[in-house]
């Protein structure tokens, strides 16, 4: 059983062999809820991007990948200087991060209902 420790100390356990076996068996299912959320993501994503122009705010994209990935990311050059800072005084946002974070559970949650046995 792995155990994951989250940034503000929360920690999720879980064996995924059973998820495994279900995902397999339901991958629309899964996907639907991993666009959902990766909307979601995106959405938040941009609220909580610093603005400057906006050029970064609207860069944000929730993208298919494949059946079993969405990818949330940014469109321009500098959103990981924004979202990680550097070392010449941008102090980090984690804008994508955060908004990942916020919504593991949720997202979790409505995996394990989706993929019930």
């Amino acid at each position: 059983m792995k155990t994951y420790t989250y940034p503000d100390g929360s920690r999720i356990s879980e064996d995924f062999s059973e998820f495994a076996e279900q995902y397999a068996k339901k991958p629309q299912e899964a996907l639907k809820v991993l666009k959902k959320h990766g909307l979601i993501i995106q959405a938040n994503s941009a609220k909580d991007a610093p603005v400057d122009t906006g050029a970064l705010r609207n860069s944000i994209i929730s993208e298919d990948i494949d059946e079993k990935t969405v990818r949330i990311s940014d469109g321009v050059e500098y959103g990981v200087f924004q979202e990680l800072g550097t070392s010449r005084g941008v102090s980090a946002k984690h804008f994508l991060g955060g908004a990942t974070e916020r919504q593991a559970n949720p997202l979790f949650s409505d995996l394990k209902e989706v993929l019930k046995p």
